[in-house]
């Protein structure tokens, strides 16, 4: 029967699987009787089938690998963006010698991302970014590219600063928001922007 793995938590407990609900032809399974979800709902409903977004959880996948490194690249590209070109220019001048050479002007850079880091309104910030993010796509089903070729898309600093006027960061706008939401922002959003 493939690669089908049915436990009693998804079968709900007290059903048990029936293989005689399958119409067999030449060994193929044809038809299933009924569907089965080994994720929860929230994952693959919502309107456009992407999943619901009003569901404002995050998953461990999300929770650690991807916010974390998602503050790293923020705070290296708009926050601490002369600090870090500044090493880097070091390091090119320096080559093997960097090590040596370039300690304090790492040191800033090290401190300046760890002040962020150390920030919850920057953190809690970087998650509502996210989860709009993601709700965005799953209710229009515009998905907004953070990263091209394995490199992080610096925002427009113009039209966009990362910074509000007390200097707490603001999340970026997700991709065709404006033009999704003529009326306002939907009710799932939290952060409003202008």
């Amino acid at each position: 029967m493939g690669n089908m793995i049915f436990n009693d938590r998804v079968m709900g407990g007290d059903k048990k699987y029936n293989f005689d609900d399958y119409m067999h032809s030449n060994g193929i399974e044809e038809k299933v009787v009924r569907e089965r979800r080994i994720f929860p709902q929230h994952m693959y409903g919502g309107p456009k089938g992407l999943g619901d977004p009003k569901y404002r959880d995050l998953s461990k996948m999300e929770e650690d690998p991807l916010l974390p490194q998602r503050m790293r690249d923020i705070s290296r590209t708009q926050l601490c963006a002369r600090e870090y070109e500044d090493f880097c220019n070091c390091s090119k001048d320096n080559g093997f010698w960097m090590i040596f050479r370039c300690r304090d002007i790492k040191d800033k850079m090290v401190n300046c991302q760890m002040d962020w880091f150390d920030d919850p309104e920057f953190q809690e910030s970087v998650k509502e970014e996210y989860l709009n993010e993601r709700s965005h796509y799953r209710e229009t089903g515009i998905k907004t590219k953070r990263y091209k070729r394995g490199n992080f898309v610096k925002r427009d600093m113009e039209n966009d600063p990362p910074l509000d006027e007390n200097g707490k960061y603001r999340p970026q706008k997700p991709t065709g928001w404006d033009e999704s939401y003529p009326d306002g922002p939907p009710s799932w959003a939290n952060f409003k922007y202008n």
